[in-house]
């Protein structure tokens, strides 16, 4: 429905301006010929306006509009025969679907007009404009292929004479080597060569171009992906949807040690309820033991008393050891002590190998006595004899 209204008011709109050029034509007194060529121009934009309308003269006729009225109305009855077919069809889709909220009449539908009015005419600018900047964008590229194109035959000009300043140069060369003159085939295969290099080199230059520029735009798209926002980014959700899932784990593992620590609540009221009940108990206790504990105090001050006393004996004690100690003097030393030990065990020692020594010098003694009669015995029979 909205559709045809709009198609409605936009014939009425071409026709409305079609008749105020034809009056403005004719009051300035322009040719029937030009008008005659408005008109047919109306008509070809227009399409259901003009069917009936004659295209002689430019002056104005009752008759023919009033027929052109009676067709509109015709195909305006049609198209609301068929709008409402359409209605009925849509109320009896969204009452299967369970959506009588759409079929309810909406509030402030004047308002609603004016503005879809508004947007269509902001729509009709933008439109206007966007073919502007088209034609200053064909305008802007017509003008680079124009000076592509120059830039392009004065590269291949100045290609084509340096190649012929090659081939007369190389012409007439020698081979070093050899000493025989280059033959132009060979001059003409290095030129064409050449060439094919050039041309090679440029168009791997140009798909360089544009691989660079495709690159440029995809990073460029991969940016915008990535951007949900003015300082907001993708990295950025997921970090921050990865420490949602990581805090829920953490919230769902306090709630665990929250069912766990109120079941050890209410074990520890109970087990206090129990404590309190032991602690009537024990502060009868107490009352009994605190009379004991003034016994133990006397107790214990007695026991000072003698404690005291025993220390004063064995502070008498250590101060006669000393004294002792004093009077003993080296005795006291037990480094002093093994080594006077070790002295009486070596003298000990000593002696006893001294009384070997002079038993052993009484026996050699004796022996020698013994040995001197014999010489003596032997030198008087020796001088008898003689």
């Amino acid at each position: 429905m909205s559709e045809t209204k709009v198609s409605l008011k936009k014939n009425k709109s071409k026709l409305l301006k079609t008749l105020v050029r034809s009056n403005n034509d004719h009051e300035h007194g322009q040719s029937t010929e030009s008008n005659s060529s408005v008109v047919e121009e109306t008509e070809g934009e227009v399409g259901q306006i003009g069917r009936d309308v004659s295209k002689g003269s430019i002056a104005i006729n009752r008759d023919e509009y009033l027929q052109a009225h009676r067709d509109l109305t015709h195909d305006y009855q049609q198209l609301k025969i068929k709008n409402n077919l359409l209605h009925r069809r849509f109320a009896e889709y969204y009452k299967k679907r369970k959506l009588e909220h759409v079929l309810k009449a909406l509030e402030n539908s004047a308002d609603l007009e004016e503005k879809y009015q508004q947007k269509l005419f902001a729509y009709e600018e933008l439109k206007d404009k966007e073919e502007k900047e088209i034609s200053d964008i064909k305008s802007k590229l017509q003008t680079v292929e124009n000076k592509y194109n120059d830039r392009l035959e004065i590269a291949t000009k100045k290609f084509e004479e340096l190649q012929q300043l090659e081939r007369s140069t190389g012409t007439g060369l020698i081979y070093s080597k050899k000493g025989k003159p280059i033959a132009e085939k060979t001059v003409e295969r290095l030129l064409i060569l050449q060439k094919h290099k050039s041309e090679y080199s440029s168009s791997l230059c140009l798909r360089y171009i544009r691989v660079r520029n495709a690159v440029s735009e995809l990073e460029a798209i991969v940016r915008r992906l990535e951007t949900l926002g003015p300082g907001l980014y993708v990295a950025h959700y997921e970090q921050m949807y990865i420490d949602k899932q990581n805090l829920m784990t953490k919230i769902e593992e306090r709630d665990d040690e929250l069912i766990k620590n109120r079941t050890k609540c209410t074990e520890h009221n109970q087990i206090l309820a129990h404590i309190r009940e032991k602690m009537h108990h024990t502060d009868e206790v107490i009352d009994f033991t605190e009379g004991d504990l003034g016994d133990a105090e006397l107790d214990l001050l007695k026991a000072r008393e003698e404690l005291g006393r025993a220390k004063n004996h064995r502070n008498r004690l250590r101060w006669s050891l000393e004294a002792e100690r004093l009077k003993a003097g080296l005795l006291t030393r037990k480094d002093l002590l093994r080594d006077f030990q070790d002295a009486t065990d070596e003298v000990v020692n000593l002696r006893e190998i001294k009384l070997l020594l002079i038993k052993e010098m009484s026996n050699i003694k004796e022996k020698l006595k013994e040995a001197r009669k014999q010489y003596q015995f032997h030198r008087i029979e020796d001088d008898e004899s003689v």
